[in-house]
């Protein structure tokens, strides 16, 4: 999958001034947005976005299940995403693009 650049700064653009989390739901090969406010506007998201977005420091692991049929991983936004993430909206330029193998 080829990363959208423009994709990503919305995406990061939703995540300013919310309390959002990203989950990844292995077993059901899913990815999406969270935000805790809005549980019904759920965005999906790619691995490679997942993987981007924890490469610029936005997000970070937070905690994880690994019992079968059951495996997710759940990051939380950074202490320092709201600064990052206004840097990236006022330039997309600054997003750094990373692809990692899977």
């Amino acid at each position: 999958m080829e990363l959208s650049v423009d994709r990503l700064v919305t995406i990061i653009a939703f995540m300013y001034g919310k309390n959002a989390e990203v989950v990844v739901d292995f077993s059901n090969d899913e990815c999406y947005l969270f935000f805790d406010r809005f549980p019904q506007r759920d965005l999906p998201l790619y691995y490679e976005e997942i993987t981007c977005l924890e490469y610029n420091g936005i997000i970070e692991f937070d905690s994880g299940c690994d019992e079968e049929g059951y495996k997710t991983s759940v990051y939380r936004l950074t202490e320092d995403s709201q600064h990052k993430i206004r840097e990236i909206i006022n330039d997309k330029r600054k997003l750094l693009l990373k692809l990692e193998d899977h």
